[in-house]
């Protein structure tokens, strides 16, 4: 049996799904909030790539700073949300 592998999204792309902008995603990353991003080496350089669980991460952390979270705190509460989620 052939399991398909997973699609992934570029950055430009999850920018453009959650309207967030490449900048802040790869803050998050580099603060380590979105510690399960796969990276993948082209040439010399490392590329961040995401699943549809990123970014409904992304989306989520994103919603909670709109309604006026810290990023830390957002990031929490995204976490438990989807635990919660995965529990049902």
């Amino acid at each position: 049996m052939n399991q398909q592998p997973h699609k992934t999204y570029s950055i430009s792309q999850v920018s453009e799904k959650t309207g967030v902008t490449e900048n802040r995603i790869r803050d998050w990353h580099e603060k380590g909030f979105l510690p399960e991003l796969q990276q993948i080496s082209v040439g010399s350089r490392l590329h961040r790539r995401f699943t549809e669980k990123d970014i409904n991460m992304i989306t989520k952390i994103n919603e909670y700073q709109l309604q006026g979270f810290v990023l830390q705190v957002a990031v929490e509460k995204a976490k438990k949300y989807f635990e919660e989620v995965g529990k049902k």
